[in-house]
């Protein structure tokens, strides 16, 4: 996935959601929240991060994409190798022995 990839996914919509949730999800004061509170949150904050991610996307120059798109190719490859050895690690202790 290259950054304007993310960048399409994320200001598509679906992407921005699914961000803010993971992060939202996590953070203790937004438990807290009653369901009609937490759903207006995350809808002005998905919106909010899809509108900047179609900014940044319609005016950063595609020449800076290109330049950092080795540096993005390793973060990626951290990232997924990271996730994925959490991810086996949780199911490997459930598997019979």
């Amino acid at each position: 996935m290259s950054v304007t990839d993310l960048l399409t996914w994320l200001f598509g919509g679906l992407g921005a959601s699914l961000v803010v949730s993971y992060i939202f999800e996590r953070w203790n004061w937004f438990q807290h929240q009653s369901f009609d509170m937490k759903k207006l949150l995350t809808t002005i904050s998905a919106s909010v991060l899809a509108i900047l991610a179609f900014i940044v996307f319609t005016y950063v120059p595609p020449e800076f994409w290109v330049s950092i798109s080795p540096y993005w190719q390793i973060i990626v490859a951290i990232v997924t190798t990271n996730y994925g050895t959490q991810v086996f690690h949780k199911y490997d202790k459930e598997l019979p022995q």
